[in-house]
């Protein structure tokens, strides 16, 4: 039986598995962007679940200057119950957080309720790559 070896006997081959495995595992942490509507936190076996399956969105715009978005108003599928909390996260094209507005309602809110969320500051529209609208449970 022949002993093969690579350390000193064959430098080639080792630089090359050497090579491979690095790309290898470049290529396994390259994660694509999802967009989700609703994603579910948890872990072990009590696992968090959004109160909500979808939602609407709509922008609320400064009456002078279009340009600029001074809220939300959101509606979801689901009833909201009293409690929650409703955040809506304004983007950059660099995951810039540009604002946060946040409201929790102290009665239950009916699937289809149509709820205004301002901004403690006006963000120029041009300015907004994504929305993020999260719905945590009392």
């Amino acid at each position: 039986m022949r002993e093969v070896r690579l350390i000193g006997g064959n430098k080639k081959v080792l630089a090359l598995l050497s090579a491979l495995t690095f790309l290898l595992v470049n290529a396994a942490l390259a994660v694509p962007v999802i967009n989700l509507n609703v994603q579910n936190i948890g872990e072990g076996s009590a696992p968090v679940t959004s109160p909500v399956d979808n939602g609407n969105i709509k922008f609320l715009l400064n009456s002078t200057n279009p340009d600029y978005i001074t809220g939300v108003e959101v509606s979801f599928d689901k009833d909201v119950s009293a409690g929650s909390t409703i955040y809506v996260k304004l983007y950059d094209n660099s995951s810039n957080l540009l604002a946060v507005g946040s409201y929790t309602p102290s009665v239950d809110l009916p699937m289809g309720t149509s709820l205004p969320i301002n901004f403690p500051t006006q963000v120029q529209i041009s300015q907004v790559e994504n929305v993020a609208v999260v719905v945590q449970g009392p």
